[in-house]
This record gives structure tokens, C-alpha cells and sequence, in this order.
């Protein structure tokens, strides 16, 4: 085991404190560490897990793991830690005054296969099929995988967990997707589009071929402002350049 006093400095110097009153289990585990009760935090992570996350919540917790399991030197809990720390954030740095074996740890992780979500779609008969594949999850750290998708503009979003989501789909409409990996708490680990920003497969007809009467109406449009444009060019020509008829001395 480690200095106990020595990982609660180092607690200390990553700018982390402990809440006046805890607000939840993540607070509640922070805090306990904190006071080097490490058993008692790591209860607290994994009740915090049981309740609803967002990904800035997974992150803590899962820091908070890793810091506890350092300071108890237990090398397998600590690889785990920061296997799911990497997988639901890649991107997270450290303090710089965390142990440089933690964070060469956590580099040496990250530089390999990342948590990745894909959707994929395909469109039969009158039904669309969406379905989701979550690759890159080294850590267990993916519970669930939820898709969602709608008809058109107007439509209602429906969604599927844990299965390929099947509606009825007219292909000359727009479809838009999106999936998301669900880890502890719910929390999105990773995604492939959202709600928010889906992504859309035009409907059939939106690449294809003008109407006539579109395409009319834009000749004679062009042709109107060829005119135009020619009658403006020629006003404005100085006068010494426009031809005049000749004149003759009286």
C-alpha cells in the first residue's frame, strides 16, 4: 500500500475538495477518499453507478477509482480503472502533479483501439431497419446500446435498446438516425449522431430529376435577367464608345 498521506496531498494538489455536503454518491465517494476511507468510496462509486450519470459524473468516478486503487496498490483494479477511463474519455488529462506512473499508464491505454459506436441502415419492402454496433470496449464498460430515428420532419422519434429498431418507411422520405452506447448510470459513452444532430438519408426523390415546370420557369428566369443585364451594360457605356448616325456641315 501506498502513503496514504501522500496520495491525499496529491488528491489535494489536483484541485480536488471535498463538498460541504454531498450532493450525491460521486460527492459522497470524492469525500471519502478524501478522509482515506477507501473502502467507503469505493462503495460509494459503486452505488454512484446504480443511479443516473451524466459522462462528467462516469469520468469522476472513474478517476476516483483509479486514485483509490493507486493509493491501496492494487495494480489489476488500477488498470481497470483507467481501461474504462479511456474508453469513455480518451481525451481526459490528468493534474500535473498526478504520478507519472498513473499517467504513462493511462497514455500507453489510450493509444490503443478507442470505444466506438456505428449505425448502420438498411431499407426494404416498406421498412427501415437501424440498427447499432458498439466495437472497442475493452473495459465492459457498454450496458446497453439504444438506436432512434424518425420519418420525416414531422415525425415522432421512436427508439430501440439493445435491438435493431425496425419501423414503416416510405424510401421517397427523409430518414433521420442516430445510436448511442449507454454505460453505468446510463451515462453516453459513445454515440453515432444524436437527437439533436442526426443524420439523414434523403428520400429518394430528393436527388432526382427537376419537373418540367421547375425547369421553365428557371429558363425563363435566366433569360430575363440576361436582358436585363443587357440593357444596363449598354446604359451605362460611355457616349464617346455608342454609335452615332453621321452629320454633315450645313
Amino acid at each position: 500500500m501506498r502513503s496514504v498521506g501522500g496520495v491525499l496531498l496529491l488528491v489535494a494538489a489536483c484541485g480536488v475538495s471535498a463538498p460541504a455536503a454531498a450532493q450525491s454518491s460521486v460527492d459522497e465517494g470524492w469525500r471519502l477518499l478524501l478522509d482515506a476511507d477507501f473502502e467507503g468510496a469505493v462503495a460509494a462509486f459503486d452505488a454512484a453507478e446504480a443511479e443516473t450519470l451524466t459522462r462528467a459524473d462516469l469520468v469522476r468516478i472513474l478517476e476516483g477509482r483509479a486514485f483509490v486503487h493507486f493509493a491501496s496498490g492494487d495494480e489489476d483494479a488500477v488498470r481497470g480503472a483507467l481501461v474504462r477511463l479511456v474508453a469513455v474519455a480518451p481525451e481526459h488529462r490528468f493534474a500535473p502533479e498526478t504520478p507519472p506512473e498513473l499517467r504513462e499508464r493511462f497514455a500507453e491505454l489510450a493509444g490503443r483501439e478507442a470505444l466506438e459506436l456505428s449505425v448502420d441502415v438498411a431499407v426494404a419492402d416498406d421498412a427501415a431497419r437501424v440498427e447499432a454496433r458498439a466495437t472497442g470496449d475493452p473495459g465492459g464498460l457498454v450496458r446497453h446500446v439504444r438506436v432512434g430515428a424518425r420519418v420525416g420532419e414531422e415525425g415522432e422519434w421512436v427508439t430501440a435498446e439493445d435491438e435493431p429498431l425496425r419501423l414503416p418507411y416510405d424510401s421517397a422520405r427523409a430518414l433521420f438516425f442516430y445510436g448511442e452506447a449507454l454505460g453505468p448510470g446510463g451515462a453516453i459513452v459513445a454515440n453515432d449522431g444524436s437527437r439533436e444532430a442526426p443524420h439523414l438519408r434523403p428520400g429518394e426523390d430528393a436527388g432526382g430529376e427537376l419537373p418540367w415546370g421547375w425547369i421553365g420557369l428557371g429558363i425563363g428566369a435566366a433569360v430575363a435577367v440576361a436582358v436585363v443585364v443587357t440593357i444596363v451594360v449598354v446604359a451605362t457605356q460611355p457616349s464617346d464608345t455608342v454609335p452615332t448616325a453621321p452629320s454633315f456641315p450645313p
